[in-house]
């Protein structure tokens, strides 16, 4: 393992170690969950030597929090990337929920890091506030889209967008992990949110 100095490079090159090391940690939580993360497996997944770990994160909790952040900015701008071509607001709805259940290694490994980071905020304060803004942030997204299928005339104005936001998230959510353990088949999970789709929406 290469033993990189603390004061090796600038500000860039702290930004990308800093980075290296919350992917590294991204890696090792969807390989062994939260319970099997050592601040030694992370700096060996991330070729740093354990004083540069030490250095950038003090302790276990912040770690694991500075990359469920990182996680989630990179996953709401490659859901936005795909979006970006998709005119129907309609459609845009489908495949922002129904990429949820896809079978991309990222969405998988996702889906772990969510899930052990809402086991560990019902405990954790500081955990807890990080969890709590992505899952309203989530909602939101789905929420905006649904108004502006609203305003297209896709969806029946008389919904309450947020309202419906929440139902189709919390099903995503449920079904989600129902798929990731294996007791629902991808391709089962992605019919049944067709028709809760259509059901909600009335389209």
């Amino acid at each position: 393992m290469p033993d990189r100095a603390v004061s090796e490079g600038g500000p860039e090159a702290a930004v990308d170690r800093r980075v290296a090391i919350l992917l590294a940690v991204c890696r090792v939580i969807a390989r062994d969950g939260v319970d099997g993360l050592r601040m030694a497996a992370v700096a060996q997944e991330a070729g740093v030597s354990s004083a540069l770990l030490h250095y950038h994160f003090a302790t276990r909790e912040e770690l694991i929090r500075q990359a469920f952040v990182l996680q989630d900015q990179r996953a709401t701008e490659t859901a936005e990337a795909r979006l970006a071509g998709v005119v129907d607001p309609l459609e845009r709805i489908r495949l922002l929920l129904a990429e949820q259940l896809s079978d991309d290694p990222g969405i998988r490994d996702g889906w772990i890091l969510w899930g052990e980071l809402q086991r560990l905020a019902i405990f954790n304060d500081d955990l807890r506030d990080a969890v709590v803004e992505r899952s309203l942030r989530w909602i939101g997204m789905v929420a905006e889209e649904i108004g502006d299928a609203q305003a297209a005339g896709r969806v029946d104005r008389s919904l309450d967008a947020a309202e419906s936001a929440l139902r189709l998230t919390a099903f995503v959510d449920g079904i989600g992990e129902q798929v990731l353990i294996g007791s629902v088949p991808r391709a089962e999970a992605q019919r049944l949110l067709d028709r809760v789709i259509a059901e909600e929406l009335g389209a």
